[in-house]
Formats: C-alpha cells, sequence, structure tokens
C-alpha cells in the first residue's frame, strides 16, 4: 500500500469494531501475535534502472506542497498552493505536467489529498468553518465527507486501501483518535492507550493499520486486522518512532527519532513481516539523519537522507542497500532530495530543485542547488 507524508521535509487495526466502546490497554511488544497475522517478506532483486518522466514544476516557492502517495496507474495524490491569493488545492499529478482538482470549491480553504487506490477512489480533508474534515472522493463523481465518532469536530484520511476503506484520526472533545471508515464512511474507533493521542497513517487491504500513538513519547504501532494495538518498539538508543506505510504483506516503514541529546536525530526503520527487531536502514556516505517513506510489496523502501552533498532521495533492499536515486538516474540541471511514495511495480515519486548543475555530478556540496527555484515532481519508472 503506498501512502503517505509531507513533501515539505520536516516529512502509497482493537477488535474489529462496529460501535466506538473499546476498551483501553497497555501496549505491549507482541511478537507473536504480529507473526500470526504476517506472511513472509518478499525481498527485491536490484533493478536494472529508471527512466524519469516530470508530473510538476511547483514555481511558487515557499507555497504549500503535500506530495503523499502514488496508484497502480502512476497517478499521485497531493495538494499545492497554485496561486498564492487562494488556498492550496486537493490535487492529482499525472505525467507531462498534468493535473486533476478533485475538490474544487467545496470546503471553505484549503485541501489536500492524501491516498489514492486503483479504483478512482482518494482520500484527503478540506477546511471547513469549524475544522479540518476527512473526505473520500470518487473522481469525477463527488466528495463524500465522512462521518466523526461522537463528540468529533474534525479529522482527517491519511490512506485509503483497494476495497476503499480509509485510516487517519479523529479529533474532538475525546481527543485525537485513531479511526477507520468503512466503504460506505462510517466510521470506527482504533483501539487507544488511555487518553493518548494515537493517529492512523497507512492500511494495507487485509486491513492491517499502522501509525503512531502516545504524547511524551511516540511509539509506532500496528492494529493487525484492525484489532488490539500493539507496539512496534523503536531502535536502541532512539526515544520515538512513527509508523507510516505497510505493504500488502506487513512490512512496516518508518523512522526512528530523537538519540540522547540530539532529540531531532531521525533514522529510517523496517520492521519485517513476521515480527522481529526493528531494521536500521542506515544513511547515505557522509549522513547521519534518514526518513523512510513507503515501502511496497517487493520490500522496497525510499525516502530521505542527508549525505555529504546535502539532502538525498534514496531508494532501499535488503540485496542492495541504501542508494542515492540521483547516481541511479541523471536528471539534468536537478538534483532529488526526497523519495515521496513507491508503487507495487516499483516506480518511485520524488521532489527536487532546480540548480544550475547537479550537486552530485560535481561530487560537491548543495552550493550549486538554488533551494529558493522551483521544485519539480518526477516519477521515476523502472526500466522494463
Amino acid at each position: 500500500m503506498v501512502n503517505s507524508v509531507q513533501a515539505t521535509c520536516p516529512s502509497r487495526a482493537v477488535p474489529r469494531a462496529s460501535g466506538f466502546g473499546i476498551d483501553c490497554c497497555k501496549l505491549a511488544l507482541m511478537a507473536g501475535i504480529t507473526a500470526f497475522f504476517y506472511a513472509s517478506p518478499l525481498l527485491a532483486q536490484p533493478r536494472a534502472g529508471y527512466t524519469a518522466v516530470e508530473y510538476a514544476r511547483l514555481d511558487n516557492p515557499g507555497a504549500t506542497t503535500v506530495i503523499r502517495s502514488m496508484n497502480s496507474a502512476n497517478e499521485v495524490a497531493g495538494g499545492f498552493q497554485r496561486d498564492r491569493r487562494k488556498a492550496s488545492s486537493a490535487l492529482i499529478f499525472f505525467a507531462n505536467n498534468g493535473v486533476e482538482d478533485v475538490v474544487g470549491e467545496q470546503g471553505a480553504g484549503n485541501s489536500v489529498l492524501y491516498g489514492i487506490n486503483d479504483q478512482n477512489e482518494v482520500a484527503g480533508a478540506y477546511n471547513t468553518p469549524v475544522a479540518m474534515r476527512p473526505f473520500r472522493a470518487v473522481r469525477r463523481a463527488g466528495v463524500q465527507e465522512l462521518a466523526l465518532p461522537p463528540g468529533g469536530t474534525g479529522g482527517v484520511a491519511y490512506a485509503i486501501n483497494e476495497v476503499g476503506e480509509a485510516a487517519g484520526y479523529a479529533s474532538g472533545t475525546a481527543g485525537v483518535q485513531p479511526v477507520w471508515w468503512t466503504r460506505r464512511g462510517e466510521v470506527r474507533l482504533l483501539q487507544s492507550v488511555g487518553t493518548d493521542t494515537a493517529r492512523a497513517l497507512d492500511l494495507n487491504d487485509r486491513g492491517d493499520v499502522v501509525g503512531v500513538s502516545g504524547d511524551a513519547v511516540r511509539t509506532a504501532v500496528v492494529w493487525p486486522q484492525k484489532g488490539g494495538i500493539v507496539s512496534l518498539g523503536t531502535l536502541a538508543g532512539f526515544t520515538h518512532s512513527e509508523a507510516v506505510s505497510i505493504s500488502e504483506n506487513g512490512t512496516v516503514a518508518g523512522v526512528a527519532i530523537g538519540a540522547g541529546e540530539f532529540v531531532n536525530r531521525s533514522r529510517g526503520v523496517l520492521w519485517p513481516s513476521g515480527g522481529g527487531a526493528p531494521q536500521d536502514l542506515g544513511a547515505l556516505s557522509g549522513g547521519v539523519d534518514t526518513r523512510a517513506r513507503d515501502v511496497n510489496n517487493r520490500g522496497e523502501v525510499v525516502g530521505t537522507s542527508s549525505s555529504a552533498n546535502g539532502d538525498r532521495a534514496f531508494v532501499w533492499t535488503a540485496s542492495t542497500g541504501m542508494q542515492d536515486l540521483n547516481t541511479l538516474v541523471t536528471i539534468p540541471g536537478l538534483v532529488m532530495t526526497d523519495a515521496l511514495s513507491i508503487n507495487r511495480k516499483g516506480d518511485i515519486v520524488v521532489m527536487g530543485y532546480d540548480g544550475e548543475v547537479s550537486a552530485h555530478a560535481h561530487g560537491g556540496s548543495d552550493e550549486h542547488v538554488d533551494h529558493h527555484a522551483a521544485r519539480r515532481i518526477f516519477v521515476l519508472r523502472v526500466l522494463q
């Protein structure tokens, strides 16, 4: 399942619930239960290479931009403030700068897409006079505002699977609660721990949901088949973790945050299907901080890593380790700084910046990159 993250780099479950009354429990690392739900992972083989197709040139530097997910047809979901005089719009991006405005004038301001599936369905949120409200839309057939639990005033739908279920959170008098929505748009609470804040961030087609739970300490969690909440833990020496993507076979990708006195230190993490300890994905040469954005069924992970040359988009597999995408495909005048989503075919959405020349071509630093220049979105298609 492809999912979801902010492209403005900071950034495609509870017993089955028929109502809203879910007993709270203590988080526990339940490897045995997790293994029951998860099949063995598939190991990706090295890719031969990619060809790059431009999707958008975002020539409004500083404007809010979200690129979150891509489906099997290489349609990209996100949002962008195309006109500084207007709010940002929920958009689907296509090859050669094609774009579709999904929400239009509905709502009272900003709107954004976070999830997209292969059934012409998308999920996201838009402003209303009261709060952000979650929605699902069938393209060219209208927008459905999703229900909220009792006391809920707002929320966000971060992901949608192939059977039309969505996952995200609701906020209101009961705090921030993890939820999922049925095909018909009915809301269901996921299990949470006491009054802790929790958000669901992705789900796969069999209904496994992942996200984050906690306030003082944030912990990556999974709700196997929307069941009881299970802690995934974090890397040794780190304080927090977040699970942002789950594949169909149960492999989870995310990030560990906060190492010692370095409260913002981050590291990309892979939690293997079948249970087991979280795996540190490492960093590019000269780098320390990384973030995993997405994982597909082949076990390929994409994200962003610091390096000797600045932030760079990466792809990781068990056989190759972490690779700088700028070394696998050259886009003249562009440095790819973030890989945001990878689909089932292995095609990747990347964001980069125009520059005089690509910094990696000089083996140098980001001095060649004008970060106030246009951001550009490309899809890297796997060469067959």
